[in-house]
């Protein structure tokens, strides 16, 4: 596009204060940084990924996205339209990542609400908030924290934690070793772990679906008529505090473990108790619950007991 601007931006120091020069060579080697603002139509999209260090972006109530970056070694490549913004790095300036030469970089951004932003870091922490639009946002090692995200909102972190936060919107959540938090979310919500727990509260959904191997699963929430919702933890325990007028049919079950509910439960008709397992109904029995663990217990909460322990 003839309006796309393509920018390599070298920075040298000798004894004085840095100021971003562009450069057209590919092959410099010495430290770089970007300071740009640009204008972005709304509801664009603003794509930032980093292979070591940290990303953060701030929502605003201005029309430009707001960049100001810098890297250790390496190059920033940029580009920007009205309805993208880009921003990466690159060691050698031919789109090819080669890790070993690749600085820390370090993204502070400044977005207008609505945007749509796409966070990616191998070796860093992603940090999002204000944003007030769809959130994809990752790390291999590092950390993700996003909050005020509408719509769609995506966390994912390997061996770093993920953490979302105020979504007006549906979460996908998942993390292989680290702990998984999501707080305030009114939309469906997706949450799997391998070895972190898992911990959902204040979330107002008609469909949550959650898996941990061996975590913990604690959720506080609500149980809304014609809901569906499934916890399962292979060794983990797993905690549901939900209202005391809450309406379901439960289907609870653990192998080695115990169950233990605080409310009073109506088996159904023809249903046969045994140990491990129980089918029973609360209220007017109109959503679907099931919860399975394998080895840990399954404790169902209305809030009159003190089981559940803060952060």
């Amino acid at each position: 596009m003839k309006n796309e601007m393509k920018l390599t931006c070298l920075i040298v120091t000798v004894g004085m204060a840095a100021a971003p020069v562009l450069a057209r060579a590919q092959d410099e080697r010495a430290f770089t940084q970007l300071d740009t603002t640009v204008r972005l139509d709304r509801g664009g999209a603003v794509d930032l990924s980093l292979i070591s260090g940290r990303i953060r972006v701030t929502g605003w109530d201005q029309a430009n996205v707001k960049i100001s970056a810098s890297i250790e070694s390496g190059l920033l490549r940029f580009s920007a339209n009205s309805s993208r913004v880009t921003l990466s790095v690159d060691d050698e300036g031919n789109g090819h990542y080669r890790h070993r030469n690749v600085g820390e970089a370090r993204f502070d951004v400044s977005v207008p609400r609505g945007s749509h932003l796409i966070l990616e870091a191998v070796s860093g922490d992603v940090t999002a908030k204000g944003s007030q639009g769809e959130i994809e946002a990752s790390s291999v090692s590092g950390d993700v924290d996003v909050s005020d995200g509408i719509r769609a909102v995506s966390v994912e972190s390997v061996s770093g934690s993920a953490h979302a936060a105020q979504v007006n919107g549906n979460l996908h959540a998942e993390t292989v070793s680290g702990d998984l938090r999501a707080e305030n979310v009114s939309g469906n919500v997706q949450a799997s772990s391998v070895s972190g727990d898992i911990r959902l509260v204040g979330i107002q959904s008609r469909d949550v679906r959650t898996e941990t191997v061996s975590g913990n699963l604690d959720y506080t929430g609500t149980i809304e008529p014609s809901g569906r919702y499934g916890f399962e933890s292979h060794s983990g325990t797993l905690k549901l505090n939900i209202p005391r007028n809450a309406g379901a049919q439960f289907s609870v079950e653990t192998f080695s473990g115990s169950i233990d509910t605080d409310f009073p439960i109506t088996l159904q008709p023809g249903t046969k108790r045994r140990e491990g397992h129980m089918e029973f109904t609360i209220g007017d029995g109109r959503a679907r619950v099931t919860a399975q663990t394998f080895s840990g217990e399954i404790i169902i909460s209305n809030g009159s007991t003190t089981r559940r322990e803060d952060e």
